[in-house]
C-alpha cells in the first residue's frame, strides 16, 4: 500500500489516467528538495552553461521532443558541431 509524504494512503482515485496503475509521491518529490536541485542548477549549471555558450561549445536540445528525436538531434549536433 502507497502512502504520501503525510502518511497517509492515497485513495484508488489516485491514477495514472492512460496506464490506470497507481500513482505515489516520491520520498524526495517534496517542495525543499525541488528548490534544492532549482538553487544547484541556478548556482551550478548556469554558470557554466554562460561560461561555454559564447565558445560554441553549449549545444540546445528540445529534449521534450519524441526520444527518437531527441536523439537524432543529439547524434546531429555532436557530429557537426552547429549549435
Amino acid at each position: 500500500r502507497k502512502v504520501g509524504p503525510d502518511g497517509k494512503p492515497i485513495p484508488d482515485t489516485m491514477k495514472d489516467d492512460i496506464t490506470g496503475d497507481k500513482l505515489f509521491q516520491r520520498p524526495d518529490d517534496t517542495a525543499e528538495a525541488l528548490k534544492k536541485r532549482l538553487d544547484g542548477y541556478k548556482n551550478q549549471t548556469v554558470p557554466i552553461l554562460d561560461h561555454y555558450a559564447p565558445r560554441g561549445i553549449v549545444k540546445n536540445i528540445d529534449g521534450g521532443a519524441p526520444i527518437a528525436a531527441v536523439w537524432a538531434e543529439v547524434k546531429a549536433k555532436l557530429a557537426n558541431g552547429t549549435k
